[in-house]
């Protein structure tokens, strides 16, 4: 049997003091807090302060942005998080404002494109490439609660020029052990797949988070 390989977590889009009471239960690895004024999940700081008195210390927390500008950077890295998420434009002046760790987001359609995104990533200067600790692959429509084309085809995390490789897009409970199988990623990244959808899919549900981080963890590599 091949050694099990210890997947980690992280929910994101956390909006209220009582989301994180359910991460701490899980045991999860990362929460993600979402700073984009078009995203149905968009925190303001002092919320996500008060969210982050109710977190486990062992939990890490991630600024989620959109092309952010290097004063977002150096305003949201201040408050206290330990990675921050960049979707869109990643600038070179946000990376040099970067004091954290960053997590670059692909939105993508194919390998391809994925591909020409990590050379642009490696093209830059080496102390601006080096802050780039992970990627996270992404569907083309971030927060659609939709997967990209999965394809048989393993992306290791050599592939990512030794950074982390975070799998996101459409996962739930039904399909993680799928996309663990196929991608072998170091981290899982869910939102809507962890939802109250009643209203909405709005607000974490503790019960999907459970049967989520279960589906995970039961997983052997």
């Amino acid at each position: 049997m091949d050694k099990m390989k210890k997947v980690k977590i992280k929910i994101c889009g956390i909006t209220n003091p009582r989301e994180a009471e359910y991460l701490n239960e899980a045991r999860v690895d990362y929460a993600g807090f979402v700073f984009h004024e078009k995203s149905k999940r968009n925190i303001e700081i002092a919320k996500s302060k008060e969210i982050f008195k109710e977190l486990n210390h062992d939990i890490k927390k991630i600024a989620v942005m959109v092309s952010p500008d290097a004063e977002k950077v150096r305003m949201l890295q201040q408050e206290g998080f330990d990675i921050l998420q960049i979707h869109g434009n990643l600038s070179a002046e946000a990376l040099e404002e970067a004091e954290v760790p960053v997590w670059a987001a692909v939105n993508i359609t194919d390998r391809a494109l994925l591909e020409e995104k990590l050379k642009g990533f490696d093209g830059l200067p080496k102390e601006l490439s080096g802050k780039i600790a992970g990627i996270v692959v992404d569907s083309a429509e971030y927060g659609s609660g939709k997967p990209f084309l999965w394809e048989e085809d393993r992306w290791q995390s050599g592939f990512f020029s030794g950074r982390k490789f975070i799998l996101a897009g459409g996962l739930h409970a039904g399909n993680v052990q799928e996309g663990i199988r196929i991608f072998s990623p170091d981290v899982v990244d869910v939102s809507s797949g962890v939802e109250e959808c009643i209203k909405g899919c709005t607000g974490k549900n503790k019960n999907r988070i459970k049967e989520f981080t279960g589906k995970v963890r039961s997983y052997e590599q």
